[in-house]
């Protein structure tokens, strides 16, 4: 029973984990406008 209750506890860490590394990946592609003092000419 104890060994049954660790595994869906780590099951559900674990989901936890991954679900919160793809969320902070998903917003980590965004890439505001460069100014135009600072673009090469």
């Amino acid at each position: 029973m104890m060994r049954r209750l660790l595994q869906i506890t780590v099951t559900i860490l674990t989901f936890l984990a991954f679900t919160n590394a793809a969320a902070a990946c998903g917003t980590g592609t965004y890439q505001p406008q460069l100014p135009e003092q600072l673009r090469d000419k």
